[in-house]
């Protein structure tokens, strides 16, 4: 059995010891083999700090200088490879023959986590990288996508560690299956770019014009069905992929709507986004995207969380005033289901208030239900905003809803989402 030494036996089956891509790992992992082995998962702790400050540009740069560090020193301490590749985000994979263990292992982790955790930059502005590693060793009888979400898993707690930045997947960790196989998917799916965009249609109360679409992501998996918008985010959290996955649904779905026909050239487009990625840097990326597909920002709505909002009041009101003066609209979305402060109401640059699903029921419910929703609506009103229903299933609740003032609405009543081809002729058909 192999282990983690320095040895000259030769790279098995990928060849030279060249940084693959995720789709690598994809066929490893499809791969039957009980062979042992050990899987590393590093992972880049301060990546954001990196883009916030000095934008994705030096990141990216970053992350190049840490690949080339992480072959280095596989060259020198862990053959025989076989397998290492870049994953997405900022995240690292080596797989090594053999699962000795023990103190080799560790010696081996401590040597490749200060290998890059050194200065990167120069001048002014050193970047220091800070590394965690997650490790686990094959078990018997063990599928390949198990020992990936114990890595997994084992990265997760290093980077909630202080003082040592590894941790060893235990040979019993618990962890839920399904959980960490959409976690897994969802790795594979940001590397290849597989997430699918599906559209809501989005129509004006009073006239039942369409007025636009939410862009809403899936992701269809040939084991796990279809993966909502709900568990990727879910899964972006607890692998910190958030940011990657916001930015690649923004940039599938606007360069959709830039494709829309010249018929269609009156329609909104609205994308979700996570005050956590409004950095000083957002703005020029968005601007940029738009002018790459040719897609107005006159035409984009940009949606965040009540909860999103409030984490930094200032800093989120300076760069939506920026996004806002270039022509974008800015909506609060899920309204009813966070904190509902009015603080943030009045304190930010806010166009529309979106009520969530859950609460559009209540329009028909009881006389303290529909108190409530129409202090909503007047409260929302009396600062400029627009009204937009989520959720609308049944005609009552629409008239209803019509009655009280609202804006706009989405829901079942009219249309489910659509794929973009299915959204195209529908959207031509109601115009």
């Amino acid at each position: 059995m192999h282990s983690l030494r320095d040895t000259q036996t030769k790279i098995r089956p990928y060849g030279a010891l060249t940084l693959r891509r995720a789709r690598h790992v994809r066929e490893w992992l499809a791969e039957a083999s009980q062979e042992p082995v050990t899987l590393l998962l590093l992972g880049i702790k301060d990546l954001k700090q990196i883009n916030d400050r000095l934008g994705r540009a030096v990141g990216d740069a970053a992350i190049r200088r840490v690949g080339q560090q992480i072959r280095a020193f596989a060259e020198q301490q862990l053959s025989p490879i076989r397998l290492m590749a870049k994953m997405p985000g900022r995240e690292f994979m080596l797989v090594v023959d053999g699962n000795a263990g023990g103190k080799q292992l560790e010696l081996a982790a401590q040597k490749l986590l200060e290998m890059v955790s050194v200065d990167l930059g120069e001048g002014d502005a050193p970047l220091h990288i800070n590394a965690r590693l997650g490790i686990a060793l094959s078990r018997p009888n063990e599928s390949r996508p198990n020992l990936a979400a114990r890595a997994a898993d084992a990265l997760a707690k290093a980077y909630g560690r202080k003082g040592k930045r590894y941790v060893v997947a235990e040979a019993q960790t618990p962890f839920n299956p399904a959980m960490e196989q959409v976690d897994i998917a969802l790795r594979s799916a940001l590397a290849a770019r597989e997430i699918v965009i599906v559209l809501q249609p989005q129509f004006e109360v009073l006239s039942g014009r369409l007025v636009g679409a939410e862009a809403l992501a899936r992701l269809n998996h040939p084991q796990l069905g279809e993966i909502s918008a709900g568990d990727l985010f879910a899964s972006a959290d607890r692998c910190d992929l958030r940011e990657e996955l916001s930015h690649l649904i923004q940039e599938k779905a606007i360069n959709i709507a830039a494709a829309w026909p010249a018929a269609l050239s009156d329609l909104r487009l609205a994308v979700n986004l996570g005050a956590e990625e409004l950095t000083e840097t957002y703005g020029t990326h968005l601007l940029e995207l738009l002018a790459l597909a040719g897609f107005a920002p006159e035409r984009l709505t940009l949606e965040l969380t009540e909860e999103s909002l409030i984490r930094d009041l200032d800093r989120t009101a300076e760069q939506l005033e920026l996004l806002r003066a270039k022509g974008m609209r800015i909506a609060v979305d899920d309204f009813g289901t966070g904190y509902s402060s009015l603080a943030y109401l009045k304190s930010l640059p806010l166009d529309y208030l979106k009520i969530d699903k859950g609460m559009t029921p209540d329009i028909v419910g009881t006389g303290k239900d529909r108190i409530i929703m129409r202090a909503i609506i007047a409260m929302a009103k009396a600062l400029g905003m627009a009204i937009i229903a989520e959720g609308v299933e049944k005609a009552e609740e629409l008239e209803m809803l019509q009655a009280e003032g609202c804006d706009y609405f989405q829901g079942f009543l009219r249309s489910p989402p659509l794929a973009p081809a299915e959204f195209e002729r529908f959207a031509l058909r109601a115009n």
